[in-house]
């Protein structure tokens, strides 16, 4: 689709250490011009995992948000080091610093513009199993973080009940969820193949014994009937 909408100006009002505010003068489709806001992170954004322990259930933290001024339970996760920093290798990071815990295996699980509308900002989303503790929290100066574990079960009505509401952890969590759901569709259909394959080897080695007593089985021997009429046959044309 060819859009008639775009900028003609890009102005920057401030900046701080991770964000850049900027004033977009854009012409709209009927022709008039408004000033519009963008806000650009610096560093592309950021990554956060899923972390699943042995027993099922997903660690996550509690911080206090200035910006909606109350608690949240979110994922573990942060903001990348430097742009073009690898986003499983800040998702990795983050986890160890905030958790203690560091990854056996990391699986991507989604990508997520958290404010499309008016931000740049990335975030991508892992998956982190086989969880070994190797240490204590690492904070900055800035965190105080509450680690704690909770079911996916609880997570998602948690979610549903609008108790959990940041980006984020909606979309790692619902995706995660989605994953578990696919993976034990999987299963009855290896399983089903599994058997499948089971029978034809039983149906070959039931033929191939077939065959092998068919060839272990002597002939019967001739019957007098059967040589009285060879001898007389061979008489006739004799």
């Amino acid at each position: 689709m060819e859009y008639k909408i775009r900028r003609t100006d890009r102005k920057l009002e401030s900046a701080g250490s991770v964000l850049e505010f900027y004033r977009d003068t854009m012409i709209l489709p009927d022709g008039t011009e408004q000033k519009w806001d963008y806000v650009r992170h610096k560093k592309g954004g950021g990554a956060c995992t899923v972390p699943v322990l042995a027993d099922g259930r997903i660690l996550m933290i509690r911080q206090y948000r200035p910006a909606i001024d109350r608690e949240a339970l979110e994922l573990p996760a942060g903001a990348r080091d430097a742009s073009g920093e690898d986003p499983a290798v800040t998702a990795a990071r983050e986890l160890e610093e905030e958790t203690g815990y560091r990854p056996g295996k990391m699986t991507k699980l989604a990508s997520i513009l958290t404010a499309i509308a008016w931000c740049n900002e990335r975030t991508d989303i892992y998956l982190a199993r086989d969880l070994e503790k190797v240490g204590g929290q690492q904070l900055d100066e800035a965190e105080e973080i509450e680690i704690c574990a909770v079911p996916l079960e609880d997570l998602c009505r948690r979610i549903y009940a609008g108790e959990i509401q940041d980006a984020k952890t909606v979309a790692g969590i619902m995706a995660y969820r989605s994953l578990l759901a696919e993976e034990a569709a999987g299963e009855p259909k290896e399983a089903e193949a599994a058997e499948t394959a089971e029978a034809s080897e039983a149906v070959k080695k039931k033929e191939t014994a077939k065959s092998a007593e068919k060839k272990r089985t002597p002939e019967k021997p001739d019957t007098l009937l059967s040589r009285l009429h060879r001898v007389l046959k061979r008489a006739r044309t004799g």
